[in-house]
Formats: C-alpha cells, structure tokens, sequence
C-alpha cells in the first residue's frame, strides 16, 4: 500500500518539501524546530541514500519540477518503515490476553488502522508515521504495565514518552489512553493517579525543555479556527473525523469500551482544540491517532478494580 502511495501517484499536496531548501525553511522553524527526533531521523536517510552509488539513478514523478528525488525517497523509506513497525505493535496489542477479539476481527482491526494511515499520506511529512509507532509502543507496554505493575514497566513507559516527546507533541495523546485505561480499572486511585502525574510529568520537561533550548516558546504558527469552519476542504477535514469516530463506537464491543472510547477523547481535549485552533483539519492525519487509538480501546477489556 506505501509503494502504491508513495509511487504510483503525483504528490499535490506536499509537493513543494520535498526541495531540500524548503525542508530547511519548514522543519528548522517555528513549532516544527521541537519535533527534533524526526527531522534528524530524515536528515540520516537523506545522507545515507546520498552516499550510495545508486542516488543518480532514484527516479520519482515529482509534481513540483525543484523536488530532490533523493528527498522524497527518504520521505517514504522513513514513513514505510514506522507503518511497518506500527503494524507489527498492532499485532502484539491484538494478542494481549486483555484484547477481546476474534482472530478474524484482529485481522481486520489491523488492516482497516493501515488503510487509515496510509490513505491520509497526501500529507507528506517526517514525523507522523512515527508518532503512530511510538502510541501504538506505549499502548502495548501499558497493557503489560496493567496485567502487573512494576516500577521498571513504568520506566520504560516514561522512556516512549521522553522520545515520542522528541518526536511530535501528540505524544500527550498517550496520557490520555494511560489516564482512561487507569482509572476505568482503578478509579481514583493512587495505582491510576501516581502513574498519569510521572508520565504527565516526562511530557512536560520534553516539552518546555526543548522550548529552552531554542529559546522559543511559541506553541502554534498560526490562528486557523475560522478557515477550518469556512473552508470547503476543512469541512471535509471535520466529516473525516465524524465518521472514523462513529466507526471506532460501531465496532467497538460493548457500553464499557464505548464509554472509554468518549472518556479517552474528553482527556485529549487539548490536542483536538489545537487541532481546530492551529492546524488544517483537511489534513485528515491530524484524527488518525486518535483513531488508532479509540478502535483498539474498543477491543480492550480490564476487571474493574476499587
């Protein structure tokens, strides 16, 4: 499916980045200059092709005639490769013995989370089928964090969120997962609080110390709440959104996981108005995490504790 996306079809969208100039100018400014991990991640494959004796002959139909081939290849190696990994994650999540699902309903779960990413790559950039790795990783190991809790299962989960924290700002979304899946088995408890508040913890010194390091503490580029209500091709950005969410709540197995499906986005209410409020909802990636994440909380099932 990635080598049809990225291979069989002329790039519109995000046509102009794939010039290494642009890149520069995109990736190396304003809140795209925090998502440190990614733009060095790309930057590596783009010198690794560089340096082999094949990069004369990478040939790409390139909608904007200034693109580096080499660039746009090293777009679609990195993003291939995390979708590749992301699906791997899936099924490890699938078979955690708290996963209620068929073998054929796993499957499809799986696929239909693929579709999902790769339909909405019309937006090329370094950092999203990463990000969908990283929540999907920190999804699996909090599942084993819940079968038995340990302060080392712990660690590593504060380590995914120091990393994906590096890589985009829609890590914050696995807080909100960590504090649904907690408290749904927990309620208020110090086994659901104390973990939220060191994760909730992690993200924030990512956060503000990346904003120090650079000096900057912007956290949009822009004000795009009116375009995104008035604009044709934001409303289809909105309808996307509608309809994945009803999707994740039609299939999900019973009223327990629907109602963590609607606690899980009331607890990324941050990252959905920023979304309204700074990004272009036609981008239809901006849901996908939020997808992937509610159609496999609609399959997971704890014993409800206290």
């Amino acid at each position: 499916m990635s080598v049809f996306v990225y291979f069989s079809f002329a790039n519109v969208y995000s046509s102009v980045l794939f010039n290494p100039e642009n890149f520069q100018k995109q990736y190396y400014n304003g809140i795209y200059r925090y998502r440190i991990l990614s733009s060095a991640m790309l930057d590596s494959v783009y010198t690794l092709i560089q340096s082999l004796p094949v990069k004369n002959k990478v040939q790409t139909f390139l909608w904007d005639k200034s693109g580096d081939p080499v660039l746009y290849l090293s777009f679609a190696i990195l993003n291939t490769f995390f979708t590749m990994l992301s699906a791997a994650v899936m099924v490890l999540i699938t078979e955690s013995k708290n996963f209620v699902a068929s073998g054929s309903e796993k499957i499809l779960l799986v696929v239909a989370s693929l579709f999902a990413i790769i339909i909405t790559q019309f937006v090329i950039v370094p950092y999203d089928c990463s990000s969908y790795f990283f929540l999907l990783l920190f999804f699996a190991v909090l599942l084993k964090y819940m079968e038995k809790e340990t302060w080392s299962t712990l660690a590593v989960l504060i380590l995914i969120m120091v990393v994906s924290s590096l890589n985009r700002e829609s890590s914050a979304l696995s807080i909100s997962l960590a504090a649904t899946l907690l408290f749904s088995k927990y309620g208020l408890h110090k086994k659901s609080i104390l973990p939220v508040f060191w994760l909730a913890l992690s993200f924030m010194a990512v956060y503000f110390g990346v904003r120090i390091y650079f000096g900057v503490f912007s956290t949009n580029d822009s004000n795009l709440l009116f375009r995104n209500f008035t604009l044709y091709r934001n409303l289809f950005g909105i309808l996307f959104w509608v309809v994945f969410f009803t999707l994740s709540i039609i299939i999900a197995k019973d009223k327990t996981a629907v109602r963590n499906i609607f606690v899980f986005h009331l607890f990324a209410i941050p990252y959905i108005l920023m979304c309204f409020y700074a990004g272009i909802l036609y981008e239809a990636r901006l849901y996908v995490p939020l997808f992937l994440t509610s159609l496999f909380l609609g399959r997971t099932a704890f014993q409800r504790i206290g």
